[in-house]
Formats: C-alpha cells, structure tokens, sequence
C-alpha cells in the first residue's frame, strides 16, 4: 500500500461535518482510547460534543496530526518528505451545498485508508473522529429515522429452487 498526506481541501470537508450538523458533532471518548494528538479538549466519559468553527479547525488539526503519524508509521525513515515545504492551513469552511453525500463518505473512506498505518489507529481520537462523522451523514440522509419496517402490501419475492 501506498500512502500519503490527505489535501486540505479533503481535511476541511471532513471537518466541515462539525458544522452541518445542527447539534453538533458527537464523539465517544472510551476507556482504551488515546487522547488527542492535537489540541482537540476531550474528556473521558460518556462523549464530547463538538460545534462551530472553533472546533471544526481544532478537528482539521487532529485528523491532520494522525495522517502524519500514520505516515510515520508506514515509511518511518521518509515520512517527512509527505509535508516538506507545505504549510498547514487553516480550516476553511465547506458548505453543505458545495459537496454530495457520496464525496463526503468517499473523503473519508480515503482519509482512514491513509491514517490507518499505526498501531494505535483503531484506538486513536481520530478514528473516533470519523466514526462520529459517518454517524452524523447517516442521521443527516436518514433524518433521524433508523427503524425499517417493511411497507404495508409490498409484494414479496419468492425463489424457485
């Protein structure tokens, strides 16, 4: 596997998450995880909500941070050379309108493929990050509606063996 540093483009549309939602973002903060790498307050607990810019910027930072050290993880020796003359930029917010559904989940299927290079992913803040934010898509595209029950006279199929 190749692997490499996301775009600030890409880290501000997954951060721009903590302000399309109306309450906020949720994060879990369980017992095994690490804390953030970056300078995201977390408190151990039942969670941490997440609203605004101010912390949609502080997000862009923790997901940046974990890309790196998966980077470092991956090519310990190179992994500088990923950011080397690039500066971190600020969050820049993304409207809701300016991106789909799809490109928001595909940003982060991209970013956790190349953040999961340590050993401490599946235990880090930012893969709690992204887990709080497919959370919030689903709730966004469901509206808050997460039961199925099938529809009232709605033909079944049946299978011929």
């Amino acid at each position: 596997m190749s692997a490499y540093l996301v775009g600030e483009d890409h880290l501000d549309l997954l951060a721009s998450a903590v302000e399309w939602n109306r309450e906020g973002l949720f994060v879990v903060f369980y017992d095994e995880m690490l804390p953030p790498r970056s300078d995201l307050p977390a408190e151990r607990g039942e969670g941490n909500y997440y609203k605004g810019e101010a912390h949609a910027s502080l997000i862009k930072d923790e997901l940046r941070a974990e890309n790196k050290a998966s980077l470092w993880a991956r090519y310990p020796k190179d992994a500088n050379l990923f950011w080397e003359g690039r500066d971190d930029e600020p969050y820049r917010l993304i409207m809701r309108d300016q991106a789909t559904t799809a490109q928001i989940l595909g940003a982060l299927a991209c970013y956790e493929y190349q953040a999961c290079e340590s050993n401490t992913w599946r235990n880090s803040y930012a893969f709690a990050i992204c887990q709080a934010i497919r959370r919030a898509i689903c709730s966004g595209i469901s509206n808050g509606a997460w039961d199925y029950e099938r529809p009232a006279n709605l033909a079944e199929r049946v299978r011929l063996i």
